[in-house]
């Protein structure tokens, strides 16, 4: 199954998003009950609208985290 989307603030639902990552490193979502060794990076994104900050994993590597959890 192929999974498409299309980012939007999950404050107030606009789509006028500013991407980037947040702090002096990037931050890495571990699977907890998983071994991974580097995790997996995420972007995150400013509201230019309301200015909520949020996170996301890029698809490729949201697409491997299915992969990997589809064996269980």
């Amino acid at each position: 199954m192929k999974f498409t989307r299309d980012l939007t603030c999950v404050s107030c639902g606009s789509k006028n998003l500013c991407y980037g990552y947040t702090g002096t490193t990037t931050n890495i979502f571990v699977p907890s009950g998983t071994f991974v060794v580097h995790g997996y990076r995420t972007r995150s994104y400013v509201c230019l609208d309301c200015g909520n900050i949020g996170q996301y994993i890029p698809e490729s590597k949201l697409e491997r985290l299915r992969q990997k959890f589809s064996s269980r």
